[in-house]
């Protein structure tokens, strides 16, 4: 398995979550991965595909997305192929006499494929000892990118005559959603693996500006070396954005559904291999665009929930490296995405659904807790949380309120309650109240029954929250327990401190940079790369993601056998792709 990994991909060691994944498909166990964007989902079938020999089929939504990931397995001298409407007919006769002779090692196909009786017919003849449903999501009525066709493919593939295994990997799920997905591929619960959705590289930033042009000139003007994708709501606002850019001599594409197959693919292809650093783009963009050195995700208008948020927020920073997700917030957003809601032809069930997520969504905007531990709790109620520190409810200045002493009598109460307690009872008992429940369990007996009898329900809800967020109580199943952390706070080793109740604050925005790269021997890569990309039409981050580069100008290797050794190097891109690099590497230290 490892060896798998190092020959190919140019890694030592899996990623959480890949291993177990793994596994369970070596074993013939279907299984469904919950991992974090960029937390290397398709290798959770690549490798074993690899391993297990003949051709693993892989559903996947887009165009774009079997394209961007056909060419990454090309590039690591892998056989691989698509199926789909952007081939001509001679291109696809080419590549299904490939699969009958069993030359491809992948396919990738969208859903509707399976409508084709040819095409069925042909794969039942096939060696298939793996299915993978890239993007699962899309098979949940409650999925933010529900797509019938992937639901309805479900039997049609349980119809086919091999003995295979299932894998379903997203980034983007909630618990209904994963049981959703798991009911419909026969998943056992015991079979799923899910990885925290935090990505620590990820700064995510609210910005309530009402100038929102402004501010995204400035900020493109201020990082005009970095890549970049600005989400708006609507194509006019697209047009009129790229527009404001362009007057201001910065460089940029745009994206939507108005512009023709070839005008997107065009402005696709410009992005990936670093024609232009900015795209202009609705949500149609960006699903599988495997562009790793995304260094900001702008959104100029709030989405309508948390799961497209943080999926086309995630397509920054994919290498590991630091960067900026930052949501321009007006209260006008929130009029346009209830007017979808009310005017779309779904039944009620569903409207009222997107409701409760749009106002999850509102909350996001407005809260002052910390946004990554919000988003974490979001996906994962159960998780233990804690504080980023860097995004910019953290790193805001006036956490001025100490709340140390409300903290201990927060504490104290639940560390003295005979059982494990949900919120609402915690909050009665500080406050002095009674109730049927209360008298039952003699929490009226406590000496923290009423001791907070002057703080309001509000108030109790906002410093709850707060010692969750910062990880001093944990939540499973709506209960509260203390952390073991709680020791450092009742022995005075730490205080608390929040902001003081319902009052505005401002944010930062800030990009960080790693620390130790030789930033001109870094852009002489950058340029080794291009000039590569553009020989082997290749994108440029097929051949070596921003996180390789920054290695090999930290390091500065001086052969094969020391690139081997830094993540990213595989044997292929290692006889292919090194000896450019080493050359360039070694002309640059002669220099200095």
């Amino acid at each position: 398995m490892e060896s798998t990994l190092s020959h190919y991909f140019g890694y030592d060691t899996f990623r959480p979550g890949q291993k177990e994944i793994i596994t369970k498909v070596m074993n013939h166990q279907n299984a469904l991965g919950v991992l974090p964007t960029g937390g290397g989902k398709s290798i959770c079938y690549q490798v074993p595909g690899l391993m297990l020999g003949g051709t693993t089929i892989v559903i996947s939504p887009l165009i774009s997305l079997m394209k961007d990931q056909v060419d990454q397995l090309k590039a690591m001298g892998i056989r691989a192929a698509y199926l789909n409407s952007s081939l001509t007919q001679k291109q696809q006769k080419e590549i299904e006499a490939q699969l009958r002779k069993g030359e491809l090692q992948f396919l990738y196909v969208a859903p509707e494929r399976f409508d084709n009786a040819y095409f069925v017919q042909m794969v039942q003849q096939l060696n298939i000892p793996l299915v993978a449903f890239d993007e699962a999501h899309c098979i949940s009525k409650w999925g933010h990118d529900f797509r019938p066709s992937y639901r309805d493919v479900i039997h049609k593939v349980f119809a086919l005559p091999q003995d295979f295994t299932i894998v379903a990997l997203t980034a983007t799920a909630t618990i209904e959603v994963q049981k959703d997905i798991m009911d419909r591929l026969n998943i056992n619960k015991n079979d799923e693996i899910k990885t925290s959705t935090k990505r620590r590289n990820l700064v995510f930033q609210v910005n309530p500006t009402y100038q929102r042009q402004k501010f995204v000139l400035e900020y493109v003007k201020k990082y005009q070396k970095e890549s970049g994708i600005i989400y708006c709501s609507t194509r006019k606002q697209v047009e009129e954005l790229q527009e404001a850019l362009a007057i201001n001599d910065i460089k940029s594409t745009t994206y939507h559904g108005g512009l023709s197959n070839k005008e997107r693919e065009a402005a696709q292809n410009d992005f990936v291999y670093d024609r232009v650093r900015v795209v202009v783009a609705t949500n149609a963009f960006g699903m599988g665009i495997d562009k790793s050195n995304v260094r900001f995700v702008i959104h100029y208008n709030m989405p309508g929930d948390l799961e497209s948020y943080y999926q086309e927020a995630g397509r920054a920073g994919r290498d590991g490296l630091n960067s900026d997700c930052i949501l321009l917030f007006s209260e006008r957003d929130i009029g346009l995405h209830q007017y979808f809601i009310s005017s779309s032809k779904a039944d009620d069930d569903y409207k009222d659904k997107m409701g409760e997520k749009l106002n999850k969504m509102i909350l996001y905007t407005k809260t002052k807790k910390c946004l990554e531990a919000t988003l974490v709790h979001y996906f994962e109620p159960n998780e233990k949380l804690e504080e980023c520190e860097q995004c910019s409810n953290c790193v805001r200045e006036n956490k001025t309120y100490d709340m140390t002493n409300e903290a201990k009598m927060i504490v104290s109460c639940i560390a003295r309650m005979k059982q494990k307690e949900s919120y609402s009872v915690i909050i009665q008992v500080l406050r002095g109240e009674e109730s049927d429940y209360i008298r039952y369990c003699d929490y009226k007996e406590l000496s923290t029954h009423g001791i907070m009898k002057n703080y309001t329900t509000s108030d109790l809800s906002h410093l709850i929250d707060e010692l969750r967020f910062k990880g001093f109580l944990n939540e499973y199943d709506e209960i509260l327990t203390c952390d073991n952390s709680v020791k450092s706070l009742l022995s005075d080793q730490v205080a608390i401190f929040t902001t003081p109740f319902k009052r505005k604050t401002t944010e930062k925005v800030n990009i960080n940079t790693v620390e130790g790269v030789d930033r001109a021997l870094f852009d002489e890569l950058i340029a080794v790369r291009k000039q590569l990309s553009e020989d082997l039409s290749i994108p440029p981050v097929s051949i070596f993601s921003d996180f390789t580069l920054e290695e090999f100008a930290k390091r500065k290797p001086e052969s094969k056998q020391d690139m081997i050794l830094i993540d990213g190097v595989g044997s292929y891109k290692l006889k292919h792709y090194c000896p450019m690099f080493l050359e360039t590497i070694q002309s640059y230290k002669a220099k200095i």
